[in-house]
């Protein structure tokens, strides 16, 4: 090998190895669905997550509106999740705040609006928009929560933004409140993060399509976390968009931002 073809070769390592791909071998080929879902509960924090997000939405009339939100996530000693989720920006809607805590059979909702003065637990609001996105409660716990099913099917694998991915076809648990009949998740093999997500009202009509680009995904303490997130609402023709723009993962969280009582506070 000569100079020149040496120099080059080393110059294409160092690519290879900037990758944001780099650092995960080629996986061992899944052969079962509950493997597949398996690989991605893997990339779900171990107990505390904090995400700096801003949501985009836009309108049939092309009005957009953006917010800034944080994001908390806690994982229980039972294994059950909370999530807070607080509006940074605008000001408007400053302060109000979203509080999940995962029960069985069904979670527990509560909402503070700072034109309430007080926190107020929500029933049945589980296909709601939040805060007028196309990301429903039902949608932010898909994404942050484990998840429940009744059946689960691995389909023939498929393509995804030039990338393998597995596909899997899931039923919601029907004890839990759910919009959806049917949802079908492009698993990235490398990464195990969904790259498109399907949600569908009956068994062939689709209402929602999710999108990650693959070059947004990067590894945060040894987990896959998507930073770009797509939401299209085919039905009422609108698109949501959440950045991810901080994530910090396992590191102490108070406990009152999980709190019914002391979440929405400072």
């Amino acid at each position: 090998m000569n100079r020149l073809a040496r120099w080059m070769l080393q110059i294409a390592c160092m690519v290879a190895a900037s990758s944001p791909f780099a650092s995960i071998a080629v996986a061992e080929e899944l052969q079962t669905a509950e493997q597949i879902r398996e690989c991605t509960r893997r990339n779900s924090p171990d107990s505390t997550s904090i995400q700096l997000i801003e949501l985009k939405s836009i309108d049939r009339a092309s009005g957009e509106r953006k917010m800034k939100s944080r994001l908390h996530w806690k994982k229980d000693e039972d294994g059950h999740v909370r999530l807070m989720i607080r509006v940074l920006a605008p000001p408007d809607l400053k302060g109000s705040s979203y509080l999940v805590i995962e029960n069985e059979p069904r979670d527990t909702v509560y909402v503070y609006l700072p034109a309430l003065g007080k926190p107020r637990r929500i029933v049945g609001g589980g296909a709601r928009a939040i805060w007028s996105t196309d990301f429903s409660y039902e949608d932010i716990r898909l994404l942050q929560m484990k998840t429940e099913v009744s059946g689960v099917e691995r389909l023939p694998d498929a393509e995804v933004a030039g990338r393998a991915t597995y596909v899997i076809a899931q039923q919601p648990d029907p004890e839990r409140e759910t919009g959806y009949a049917r949802i079908l998740s492009y698993i990235d093999k490398q990464t195990c993060v969904a790259l498109k997500t399907e949600y569908f009202e009956s068994n062939k009509q689709i209402r929602k399509r999710l999108l990650v680009d693959p070059a947004t995904v990067a590894d945060i303490s040894g987990k896959w976390i998507a930073h770009d997130l797509e939401m299209t609402d085919v039905r009422d023709d609108t698109q949501s968009w959440i950045q991810v723009m901080e994530v910090t993962i396992d590191e102490k969280i108070s406990g009152r931002y999980f709190n019914t009582v002391q979440f929405w506070s400072r």
